[in-house]
This record gives structure tokens, C-alpha cells and sequence, in this order.
């Protein structure tokens, strides 16, 4: 299933854009974040305890750190892969999408099954 996410052109270095999508019969949430000029989307879930990683504030990524990170209990995850290299999911990833921007928007591909 693909999501537009609307306004990304408008995103600068290290912000973010939540978008909500179903997947089996459940309303989830992802994000796109920009960094080095291009897009990555991932799942707004730590894999740790299964919480939303910026806890609705909209905010994933740290510049100081380097790193998108989750604001429970401060695992830190390498930007381009989403897999954590600090904290208790040591090791363990974030749910990852594909994605493309067009025009101001960006196209994410999730599985699920409406948006």
C-alpha cells in the first residue's frame, strides 16, 4: 500500500513528518525524516517496548547524537538503516519503508491494507 505524505519539500535537515496508515485492521503511525538531503521513512515504534519513539512530539532525530532516537528510554538508531546501536534493543531495528518524494510530497510503500 502507498501513503502521500504532503509538505516534505518544506522539511529541513534532521525534521520530520508523521503519517498514519492501517495495517491487519490497525491504525499505525510512521514518519518521514529528511537527513543528507534525502528521505528515509520508518514505523514511529521502538522495538524495545513497542512505545512510540517521540512520544507525540514530533521530534526523532537528534543532531547532537547524530542518531533518531526514543525518547522512553534512549535508544539511539543509525539514521539510514534504523538499526539500534545504543540501549536496550541493542541490535534490533526499526520497522523500515521505502520512499520516494514527489514534487513536495513523498510516497511511502507500507504493507497494510487502507490508508
Amino acid at each position: 500500500m502507498r501513503v502521500r505524505v504532503e509538505g516534505v519539500a518544506a522539511l529541513g535537515e534532521g525534521q520530520a513528518r508523521t503519517f498514519a496508515y492501517t495495517q491487519d485492521g490497525e491504525l499505525r503511525e510512521g514518519f518521514v525524516l529528511r537527513l543528507g538531503g534525502r528521505l528515509r521513512a520508518y514505523r514511529n515504534r521502538c522495538p524495545h517496548l513497542g512505545v512510540d519513539l517521540d512520544m507525540g512530539t514530533g521530534e526523532f532525530y537528534s543532531a547532537r547524537l547524530g542518531r533518531i532516537y526514543c525518547r522512553t528510554h534512549g535508544a539511539t538508531f543509525e539514521p539510514a538503516t534504523g538499526v539500534c546501536d545504543a540501549g536496550p534493543c541493542l541490535g534490533l531495528g526499526l520497522e523500515r519503508f521505502d520512499v520516494i518524494e514527489e514534487g513536495a510530497d513523498a510516497v511511502v510503500e507500507v504493507g497494510g491494507d487502507s490508508a
